[in-house]
């Protein structure tokens, strides 16, 4: 297993350090997109996220799944910086969504975080994005960056089992811009998202979002 997991983490590190050269290495964008985000599924697999602190093994996994979404993220901003946010009439809807789940990885990346909104913002102006990936990518940046959400899609555990909003913007533009998106009023979502908690028994390890959109 352990030289197994080596020559994946090596092939893989070949991989993604190809270089890029600006637009005519966009053919290939949507394909490496797809091998990303398997190489990470793969390791991911085999990660045991209840193994002891001193299983050696489990720990090696866990750091060699960090070391590819961390690679991944990298990956993906030089394609972004050449090619932009993978755009749903060339490279297609799964391509986009491969790049959102790359996204989804790299949370705590600020400088990364901040070029998924901007070239989301440029591909949604042109209907080539998803606008809910957008407005879960710019409220999560807003609360990382300590300001105020747009779209009211990210939530906290505040007592108990209990979830609320981080610090939204002035609350009727929320629930305009959350209207526009077809997505339901602030009160209904929050009410929601507390009672499949409660189902839960609150023993499921939520996203500190919740509302992330697929």
């Amino acid at each position: 297993m352990r030289s197994t997991l080596h020559l994946l983490v090596s092939l893989f590190a070949a991989f993604v350090t190809a270089p890029l050269h600006a637009a005519s290495s966009c053919a290939a964008y949507a394909g490496e997109l797809t091998a990303m985000v398997e190489a990470a599924d793969s390791l991911r697999s085999q990660v045991d996220y209840l193994a002891a602190p001193i299983d050696a093994a489990a720990s090696e996994r866990r750091t060699a799944l960090e070391g590819v979404e961390r690679a991944n993220a990298e990956r993906l901003s030089a394609w972004m910086t050449a090619c932009g946010w993978p755009r749903r009439s060339v490279e297609g809807v799964q391509a986009a969504r491969a790049a959102w789940l790359i996204a989804q990885q790299a949370r705590s990346d600020i400088a990364f975080q901040r070029q998924v909104v901007r070239q989301l913002e440029l591909a949604v102006l042109d209907g080539e994005a998803s606008a809910m990936h957008l407005a879960a990518a710019s409220d999560r940046l807003a609360v990382q960056e300590g300001r105020p959400q747009r779209y009211g899609t990210q939530l906290r555990q505040v007592a108990g089992c209990g979830w609320d909003y981080f610090l939204l913007d002035d609350l009727a533009r929320v629930e305009a811009r959350r209207k526009r998106l077809g997505l339901p009023s602030l009160e209904e979502h929050k009410r929601a998202i507390n009672a499949l908690v409660t189902v839960q028994r609150c023993t499921s390890p939520l996203s500190d979002a919740l509302g992330n959109a697929q």
